[in-house]
């Protein structure tokens, strides 16, 4: 009886020290998918991979050809990928600019329904750089059909897509004031989308990082916040 009594507090004892030490256990049956922005890699997200592995997550940084399909295309792409290695575990996903777009096409498979998202420096509603850029040979050669699709003017593909329609929130890149990083740009902006562009009615939360659109994806600021998101549905905000 004493020893059965033994056996069984060693089995507990190891099993809350694999929990504490291993972090993908405490977390189990979530996983977190990273999806990067237009001409981008999955290297690019590997610092917030980092924090949110040592946070405890499950992550998986996906990759997909961001600038050699529509962004339909691209997203039927990635949720073949997510629906491989989901296998029931609730899914969130932190998406960078354009990724964020590929996830709300996802939206449009009924059967796709994502834990927490968390959006860093979307352009929701399109963006007006690409817009200026975008009858542009070598931006039409560099940026392939996507980038023609992100164009601010592009009111009937940007009102097609979904809204999430559970918790979202939304990490814009600026300076705070009301002129941004590029001087061509209306308005606060991180270099290439602008503040009042990565808004979307619905979101959870919203909150400013000051750095432009691709030094927001190392900044530990954004990892702070997307880590708080996606266990708690909040930012931190300074009080």
């Amino acid at each position: 009886m004493i020893n059965s009594l033994n056996k069984g507090l060693t089995v507990l004892v190891i099993l809350l020290t694999l929990v504490c030490v291993i972090p993908g256990i405490a977390l189990a049956g979530e996983i977190v998918v990273l999806l990067h922005g237009i001409a981008n890699v999955p290297l690019s997200m590997k610092a917030i991979e980092n924090s949110l592995e040592e946070a405890g997550f499950q992550v998986h940084n996906l990759g997909y050809p961001s600038t050699e399909e529509t962004i339909e295309e691209a997203s039927r792409q990635v949720l073949n990928q997510v629906s491989s290695l989901a296998g029931g575990s609730t899914v969130h996903f932190v998406g960078h600019s354009m990724g964020n777009l590929v996830v709300r096409a996802m939206l449009r498979e009924e059967d796709f329904r994502p834990g927490r998202i968390v959006m860093i420096a979307p352009p929701n509603q399109g963006a007006y750089a690409a817009q200026r850029l975008k009858d542009l040979d070598i931006y039409r050669w560099f940026f392939g059909p996507s980038g023609m699709e992100l164009a601010a003017d592009n009111r009937v593909f940007f009102d097609s897509l979904p809204v999430p329609p559970g918790e979202f929130g939304i990490i814009a890149g600026g300076t705070g004031t009301e002129d941004g990083y590029n001087p061509f740009l209306e308005g606060d902006d991180d270099g290439t989308v602008r503040v009042e562009e990565t808004r979307l009615p619905g979101a959870a939360d919203f909150i400013l990082v000051h750095s432009t659109h691709t030094l927001i994806l190392f900044d530990p600021e954004t990892a702070r916040q997307t880590i708080s998101f996606l266990k708690s549905g909040r930012f931190q905000k300074a009080e």
